[in-house]
C-alpha cells in the first residue's frame, strides 16, 4: 500500500509522492475529497461514478481488515 509522506517540520511541506501513484496517472492537479479523518485523491480521468465504485471496494477491503484484526486479537487472547 503506497504511503504519502509529509515532513511536518518543513515550513512549506512538500509531499513525497510514491512512484506507484505516479505510474498509475496520479499526476498534475489532483482533486481531494476529505473530512476530518480521511482523504480521497481522485484520479484526474476518473468519473464520479468510477470514484464511487472504487470507494465501495475500499470499504469492503477495510471491513475485511477489521475482521482480520478481530480474529487475530481473539486468537492472541486464547
Amino acid at each position: 500500500m503506497p504511503k504519502i509522506r509529509i515532513d511536518p517540520e518543513e515550513k512549506y511541506p512538500r509531499p513525497y509522492w510514491p512512484k506507484e501513484l505516479k505510474d498509475e496517472g496520479f499526476v498534475g492537479d489532483l482533486t481531494i475529497i476529505n473530512d476530518a479523518m480521511t482523504a480521497t485523491i481522485l484520479h484526474p480521468k476518473a468519473t464520479l461514478e468510477q470514484v464511487k465504485r472504487s470507494l465501495e471496494l475500499v470499504l469492503r477491503d477495510i471491513d475485511l481488515r477489521i475482521e482480520r484484526e478481530k480474529s487475530g486479537s481473539e486468537k492472541s487472547q486464547s
